[in-house]
Formats: structure tokens, C-alpha cells, sequence
């Protein structure tokens, strides 16, 4: 990997980079919505950027993967012939401002579309796309990052990460995309000096300091266990009436991409659409003869948190199928959230 030179931007000469970035690619950002939401959304303006900011509901993996895609065409000819034409999008695309927890989340993404049968779709997206990512010097309340190596600071896997110095901002460059965007302002920016990193290390330090002060997600103990088949049936039963089985943690997760196909037919032809799904759900894995082989709503509570937490999909894609953003401790109408989970499994019993 090349080593890229640490820069310093001025934070009143931020909007003017952004700008630059606008005049080459759709600049998706962290943007104010309906009472005190921030939704990722492209910007027209740089102006409208919220940088200060608690991680989003929605993760910007939607404009990797969205929710709802139409992947192709279809369309029959008079001699009974179809023709196929598919839907990839090669936007130019920066996303900026996204935090070190959706760093990852796109970066296990990467691993699973790319394995198998490489999804054309979304590394279609992801070639085009700059992920400008945000460090956290302060977690928020429901975050445990740390316990997934995904924050709150990154050393690889961003494009370029930017750390908050007061009057400065620093920007790292891991890539070539990252280069290319900081040369698309690079007067604006200038050489890190040693004091620049040192505070930057020093800000991360306080960061981890904070995630010592709070209860431990006991994931690396979950991960043991569930790896080695030492979870008991009576614990996945225990825990299943606690889930409501709305799916609100699959779809706000970074790094589930569970999905199923539907075809729409008009005009002699039609469009093949790729929809979002959810492993709580029991249509998920129903066949077409009627059999369901996981029914019942504790296998599907234990399967989703054995794809989360066992070895054995941890060595195929790379990464934990968690990265610590806290979504699902937000959105859960019940407790069957990452860190309660964890804690069951580690001490064998619900409560």
C-alpha cells in the first residue's frame, strides 16, 4: 500500500473544498432534517453539511446498496426472443462526512459482494464511489466500536479520514481516490506537521479512554461461544419472545444484506427489482413448496446472530458481521440488541 502524505486544511477554507468535490462527483453528506434527525442525502450546497452531528439512523450503505434496485430490463421481441439490459449505476459518488463504524460497514459489505458471484451492481457503485470519512473524538452514548476494531479512529480502509483539530482539520489520505480528492482543492491544503498528528493521537486516545469507562460488549466471549456450539437451544428460546421480529436492526445495520428478487411485469417485458429483506421475518426462507426450515422465531434469532458473531463467517468475510454504530440498541422495540445478546451468551442465561 502507498503511503500518502497527512494534510491540514483550514476549517474556514472547508466549504470551498467541498465545492471542488461537487464539481466532479454527487457529494452525499450528513444533512439536517425534520427536528433534530440528520439523514445522508446529496447536497447542493456545502453549506448544508452537518459536521456536528450523532451517527445517522440510516446508514449511507443505501447509496451502496439500496434499498430498493431495479438490477435489469427485460423485454420480448415479436420472434419470441428477450433482450436483457441491466441497470448498473456508475454515478460518480463522494460520501462524505460518514463515521469510522460506516467505514466499516462498507468495508464487510465489500468482502461479501465481491466473493462468490461478484455483484455487478454495487461494486459497480463502489468503484465510483469516495468514502470521506469523520472520526468520533467524543462515542456517543450507544456506541461500542471498539469492540468491533471499527473506530472510533480507522488506520486503513478509508479513502480519507478527517479529524477535527479546532481551528484545522486533518486530513489522512489512504488511497488514490483519496489523493484525487484532496487535489481537487490541493491549494487549500498544506503538510501535517508533527504537532497535527500528535493531537490527532492524542484525541484518540481520549476516545478510547471514554469506551474504558463504560460496560464492555462481551462480543469477542459471544463469538467463542457461538463458534464452538456451546449456546444452548433453552437460551435462543429464552430470548426470542424479547423480539418482536420487525426487522428495524436488519435494516439500519451496516453490514446486513440479506435481499430478495421480484419481477414486474408491463408492455410485453419488465423490470427485475432487488428489495431489502430481513432474517426475522419468516418469508425469508420460506420455499415455494410452503416448508419453512427455520419457522419458528427462535432459529431465526439465533441464525441472525450466528452470522453476526461465528467464526466461521468471520474468517469468509473478513470482519465481525457487527460494527458497533448502535443502531439496533436505538431501534429495538424489544432487548435482543448486539451488546444484550452478547451478554446473554457470555453468562449462558436471559434477563
Amino acid at each position: 500500500m502507498a503511503d500518502y502524505e497527512a494534510r491540514v486544511i483550514a476549517k474556514s477554507d472547508i466549504n470551498a473544498w467541498v465545492r471542488a468535490l461537487m464539481a466532479n462527483a454527487e457529494v452525499v453528506a450528513p444533512v439536517a432534517a425534520h427536528l433534530d434527525d440528520v439523514v445522508f442525502q446529496p447536497i447542493a450546497a456545502p453549506e448544508q453539511v452537518a459536521w456536528d452531528y450523532e451517527n445517522t439512523i440510516q446508514p449511507p450503505k443505501t447509496f451502496l446498496f439500496p434499498q430498493v434496485e431495479n438490477i435489469y430490463r427485460f423485454q420480448r421481441n415479436g420472434d419470441r426472443s428477450i433482450e436483457v439490459e441491466a441497470t448498473v449505476d456508475r454515478t460518480k459518488r463522494v460520501i462524505l462526512g460518514l463515521r469510522s463504524c460506516d467505514v466499516s460497514g462498507v468495508l464487510y459489505m465489500d468482502n461479501v459482494f465481491s466473493q462468490d458471484n461478484p455483484d455487478i451492481y454495487y461494486l459497480a457503485r463502489r468503484a465510483n464511489t469516495t468514502l470521506i470519512s469523520l472520526t468520533c473524538p467524543t462515542p456517543f452514548p450507544w456506541c461500542f466500536c471498539v469492540c468491533s476494531d471499527a473506530g472510533p479512529f480507522l488506520s486503513s480502509g478509508y479513502d480519507v479520514q478527517l479529524t477535527d483539530l479546532g481551528e484545522r482539520v486533518l486530513a489522512e489520505v489512504g488511497s488514490e481516490k483519496g489523493q484525487a480528492a484532496v487535489d481537487a482543492a490541493g491549494n487549500l491544503f498544506s503538510p501535517a506537521g508533527q504537532d497535527a498528528i500528535d493531537r490527532r493521537n492524542s484525541l484518540e486516545a481520549q476516545a478510547e479512554r471514554i469506551f474504558y469507562q463504560r460496560e464492555t460488549n462481551h462480543m469477542a466471549s459471544a463469538m467463542r461461544r457461538v463458534s464452538t456450539a456451546q449456546v444452548k437451544d433453552e437460551l435462543w428460546e429464552a430470548m426470542a419472545p424479547w423480539c418482536l421480529g420487525c426487522g428495524g436492526c436488519n435494516f439500519l445495520c451496516p453490514c446486513c444484506f440479506c435481499f430478495n428478487m421480484h419481477d414486474f411485469p408491463a408492455n410485453g417485458g419488465g423490470v427485475r427489482c432487488r428489495t431489502w429483506d430481513s432474517c426475522a421475518f419468516p418469508g425469508l426462507t420460506r420455499e415455494v413448496s410452503g416448508h419453512n426450515p427455520r419457522p419458528t422465531r427462535a432459529e431465526r434469532v439465533e441464525r441472525r446472530f450466528y452470522h453476526k458473531l461465528s467464526y466461521q463467517y468471520l474468517e469468509k468475510e473478513g470482519l465481525p458481521g457487527c460494527v458497533g454504530c448502535g443502531r439496533c440498541v436505538i431501534t429495538c422495540l424489544g432487548t435482543t440488541t448486539m451488546p444484550n445478546i452478547s451478554e446473554g451468551i457470555r453468562r449462558g442465561t436471559w434477563r
